[in-house]
Order: C-alpha cells, then sequence, then structure tokens
C-alpha cells in the first residue's frame, strides 16, 4: 500500500440483515406519536412531536427543530 491509499470501513448496505429497516424506524416512530410521546426525529436527532387535529388522536408528527412531519 502506497502512503496515498484509503482504505474505507464497510458500509452497512453492504451487510443485509443487520440492523433496523426503514420500516422498521417508522413503526417505531409512528407508534410512539400515535401513544402521545415525543420521539427523535429521524433527520435531525431533534423532538418530533405528535401533531393533533380536531379530535385527541393524535394525526402525525412534526419535528421542532427542522420542521420534517410524519403521517
Amino acid at each position: 500500500m502506497s502512503a496515498g491509499t484509503l482504505i474505507a470501513a464497510p458500509s452497512r448496505l453492504e451487510r443485509p440483515g443487520e440492523g433496523a429497516t426503514l420500516d422498521d424506524l417508522l413503526v417505531t416512530l409512528l407508534e410512539g406519536i400515535e401513544a402521545h410521546r415525543t420521539m427523535e426525529c429521524p433527520v435531525c436527532a431533534g423532538e418530533m412531536r405528535p401533531a393533533y387535529g380536531a379530535h385527541a388522536r393524535a394525526i402525525g408528527g412534526k419535528c421542532a427543530d427542522c420542521g420534517s412531519a410524519v403521517q
């Protein structure tokens, strides 16, 4: 190896079957929001809070830091 050679660590994408899937992440996020809990925003790790419509049931969530929303 020459002095200018870079060695990259393997990507998570190269190891299928490890870690949470996008589906797992979204299901956990929405379940927490539906339970009226503040969750960690998947975009910025800020506070994603439940968003409400005309009723007491949460209709989605919105991040207080970056404004990302899920429904």
